[in-house]
């Protein structure tokens, strides 16, 4: 069984129609894309909530071919859910540094996984309009959280934290 085959099948037996489904895999060396379109209104079962589902369906599918894929990375996208979610990252990031940069005050996502977190950084990091800012990751596990802040500014209790 291919990976094509495999993503097939797991989107058939969560419900989907062999006819509402597309799995195409693309193999760009390092990278290996497998990109599922299946209809808008079903997109929900195979992402789930911030992408949950989605990330869990790339690990197994990692798990499973480990071997083919020895040093590749595995990248599996739903009706380009990663590109989305990505743009709304960035849009967060730049409002969350906006918000800090009027206030002072520093601004805490809630848990974002890491590629998610790193999203976040780059943006900040990118920006010349936040150079005065930085971004850390503190906490460990789900208690992980992003933190924007002024550079070399002490941050205020607790109480004035904003919370995304």
């Amino acid at each position: 069984m291919d990976i094509q085959t495999y993503l097939t099948n797991i989107c058939q037996h969560s419900g989907l129609d062999a006819s509402q489904l597309e799995v195409t895999i693309d193999d760009q060396g390092e990278t290996i894309q497998a990109t599922i379109k299946v209809p808008q209104e079903e997109s929900g079962l195979l992402i789930g909530f911030h992408g949950d589902t989605l990330s869990a369906l790339q690990r197994l599918t990692r798990v499973v071919f480990q071997e083919e894929l020895a040093e590749k990375r595995l990248i599996v996208n739903i009706n380009e859910y990663r590109e989305q979610r990505t743009e709304r990252l960035q849009q967060m990031a730049q409002n969350a540094a906006q918000q800090v940069l009027e206030t002072g005050r520093p601004y805490h996502f809630n848990y974002l996984p890491s590629h998610e977190r790193f999203v976040i950084h780059s943006t900040i990091s990118e920006d010349l309009g936040f150079a005065d800012l930085q971004s850390a990751s503190e906490g460990e596990g789900r208690d992980r959280v992003l933190v924007i802040r002024p550079k070399n500014a002490n941050s205020p209790p607790k109480s004035d934290q904003v919370v995304a």
